[in-house]
This record gives C-alpha cells, sequence and structure tokens, in this order.
C-alpha cells in the first residue's frame, strides 16, 4: 500500500497535535514494512522528520487552502491507497480512503467555551461529516471514543482506541549543569510547582490560581505556567491580579520543545486541573520526567494517570490545595508517585499505536480489496 500522512499539523508552534505528528511519524516510518509511507509537509523545514519515507513538500497560502485542494490533488497524483488526517477533518476529494484522528471534541461542549466561535462552527460542521465518510476513526482515548459516539452518533465499529505517549526526550535528567543553564535561562525560582498547557476556559487555570493562592503561606514556592497567549487568558490575568499573586505566578510564555524536559525534572510537582481532555498528554510527560503530579479526575485523565497521580475534583478549589500541598510535604507520597508515574508512562508506546494504526489501515484494505465490484459474482 501507499499509506499518505498529512503534517501540516507541525506548523502550529505548539500543542498536543504538533507533539502527536511529531512522535507518531518517526514510528509509522519504522513499521511500513513491505507499504510505502509519504509524509506530506507544508514547510520545507519539516523535511527529515522520517527521511526512511517518502517526504513530500507542498507549498502553499493558508491552511484551509492546503488541506482543501492541495493536499487532495497530490494524494491523487500519488495514487495513494490510504492516508491518515491528524485533526479531526476528512477533506474532500482525496481519491482514497481516509483516516482521521480525533484528539477530543470540546467544540460540542457549550460549557467549556473552549474555543473562538468560528473554531467552534468550522470544527462542529466538519466533524461529523468527516466522521461519516471516513474509512476508520482513532480516538486517542476511551473517553473521546465514548464523545465522539455522543455527539456525531459514528458508528462505534469505526472508532479504534489509539492512546498517545511521552515522547523519549522526557526522562529524568541526572545531569546538573544541564538543569542549571536551564534554570538560568527562564530565571527559574527556587521551589515551584508548575502548570504546562494554554490558558484557555476549559484548562481550569483560574481555579488553580485560587487553589495556589489558598496554600501560598504554607509553601515557599512559585506557580510556574508555561502557557503562551491563549483564548480569553485575560480572565486569567485578572484573577492573578485578584488574588494578589503577581509576585508568586512566575509565566514564562512559549518554551523551546528541548527545554521541556527540564523544567518537569526541576519541578517539585506538576498539576493538570482541566476540565476536559481528550488525552492529557502532559501528565505523562511529567510522570516520565519523575516529576509527582496532582491532576483533575474528569474525562479522560484518569486513562491515562491510572493510581500513578493525585486526582482531584476540578470544580473543588479547596480540594485542589489540599491536594497540592499533601504532594509537596509528605516525602513518601511523593516517592510513590515519582515512582508509579515512571512506570505509568511505560504503558503508553508511540510504537503500539502505529502498530493499532497500520493494522486497521491494512484491515480495511484487505476488506475493501475482497469486496466484489458493481458486476462481479
Amino acid at each position: 500500500m501507499r499509506i499518505g500522512f498529512s503534517a501540516r499539523g507541525l506548523s502550529v508552534r505548539s500543542g498536543g497535535v504538533r507533539q502527536f505528528i511529531k512522535s507518531l511519524v518517526p514510528a509509522l516510518a519504522e513499521q511500513t514494512q513491505n507499504d510505502e509511507l509519504f509524509v506530506f509537509y507544508n514547510q520545507e523545514k519539516f523535511l527529515g522528520l522520517a527521511p526512511a519515507s517518502n517526504e513530500v513538500l507542498i507549498k502553499g497560502g493558508n491552511r484551509i487552502w492546503w488541506d482543501f485542494v492541495l493536499l487532495p490533488r497530490a494524494l491523487r497524483k500519488l495514487r495513494i491507497d490510504a492516508t491518515i488526517f491528524p485533526k479531526n477533518v476528512v477533506p474532500f476529494f482525496t481519491g482514497c480512503p481516509g483516516f482521521v484522528v480525533v484528539h477530543d471534541l470540546a467544540y460540542f461542549d457549550d460549557r467549556l467555551g473552549a474555543y473562538p466561535f468560528l473554531d467552534t462552527f468550522y470544527m462542529r460542521t466538519l466533524i461529523p461529516r468527516s466522521l461519516r465518510r471516513a474509512a476508520g476513526v482513532f480516538a486517542v482515548s476511551e473517553n473521546t471514543k465514548k464523545d465522539i459516539i455522543r455527539y456525531t452518533n459514528c458508528d462505534p465499529g469505526k472508532i479504534t482506541i489509539t492512546y498517545e505517549a511521552a515522547d523519549d526526550m522526557y526522562r529524568p535528567i541526572k545531569d546538573r549543569a544541564r538543569l542549571e543553564r536551564i534554570k538560568q535561562k527562564y530565571n527559574l525560582p527556587e521551589s515551584f510547582i508548575m502548570y504546562v498547557g494554554s490558558l484557555s476556559p476549559r484548562k481550569n487555570v483560574i481555579r488553580l490560581l485560587e487553589a495556589f493562592a489558598g496554600i501560598r503561606e504554607k509553601i515557599p514556592h512559585q506557580l510556574v505556567l508555561t502557557a503562551s497567549k491563549s483564548w480569553k487568558d485575560s480572565s486569567v490575568y485578572a484573577a492573578m491580579s485578584r488574588l494578589n499573586l503577581q509576585d508568586r505566578v512566575h509565566k514564562l510564555g512559549y518554551v523551546e520543545e528541548q527545554d521541556m524536559p527540564a523544567l518537569y525534572n526541576l519541578a517539585d510537582a506538576y498539576v493538570y486541573p482541566s476540565l476536559y481532555e481528550g488525552f492529557g498528554l502532559p501528565v505523562l510527560e511529567a510522570m516520565q520526567c519523575g516529576c509527582p503530579v496532582v491532576a483533575s479526575d474528569a474525562t479522560s485523565i484518569p486513562e491515562v494517570a491510572g493510581d500513578a497521580a493525585v486526582l482531584v475534583d476540578p470544580l473543588d478549589t479547596d480540594a485542589l490545595s489540599d491536594a497540592i500541598y499533601q504532594v509537596l510535604t509528605d516525602c513518601r507520597l511523593r516517592e510513590k508517585l515519582i515512582s508509579s508515574g515512571i512506570q505509568q508512562a511505560r504503558k503508553f508506546s508511540w510504537d503500539h499505536t502505529a502498530k493499532i494504526m497500520l493494522e486497521e489501515i491494512r484491515r480495511h484494505n484487505k476488506v475493501g480489496s475482497q469486496t466484489p465490484q458493481m458486476g462481479e459474482r
């Protein structure tokens, strides 16, 4: 088979989809066996992610034109047999079966206010149509599979669960000089807890600030946020001011990807109070680095964290305060979380995810090739 993969999402500066593509494509390339993998990029700088595959550069304008015109044209020209689309939507006129990855359905929950109106309208319109046309649907968690069925009425038989995993670069770091360089580069405090993610409403950062404010007199730590500019983030800054936390919150903004493992290693705890996640990759990244995790017990996060994190109701600020304080002060609990977290992260593997995806594509191709064509008996 000639299997295509749309890698335009790499051009997004940060986020779960970018990391998904960056980690999955090399794993797919290693397991294509007698098949051929064609990876389609929109920027030259991404060439080399999977050198053993066929890397195709398609230069073009905005993402809509690239996704719906330039990419389908290239797929037809190269006679691709099946294509993986890694973010929710399958374009028209591809000339081949499409397999779509669904990361979350936050667009469909009005309570979350997760995305701007136009993004929400776009995804609410195209996701159900894409899933109906798709040959197969890859859901990144059991919770996401349930949401797909709930919000789109997709045939459950088309859905395969393909968990994400932390990249290999996330690991405990023993090089003190490297850690010190990162500490100085970002002017990090001596003791801190960390949050990684956006500042959009569904990430629940305001309650994290309130929980931190509730214990600030008991601990020496600062709260470090790595989030870049986000949808409705002004309310987060207003909360910082209301809670008088300006001198205790250290906002880094965008952090270079290669520096993230050191930040997890330097943090005394990682806190992830999100109201809704399709998967929750930062939880595994922190665990794989040996950083104790406090996280929400909502949506997919318990699937990812298992019993290796302290899970709390994300709407209960007092419970979040207590959990953070306990992790920072209970040495025995910290040691348990560090050990169990590393073990939990090992349960997830990009190689395994790639294997499941390729098996499903090959199975569909085999079934399709055995289906009688019109006029055949």
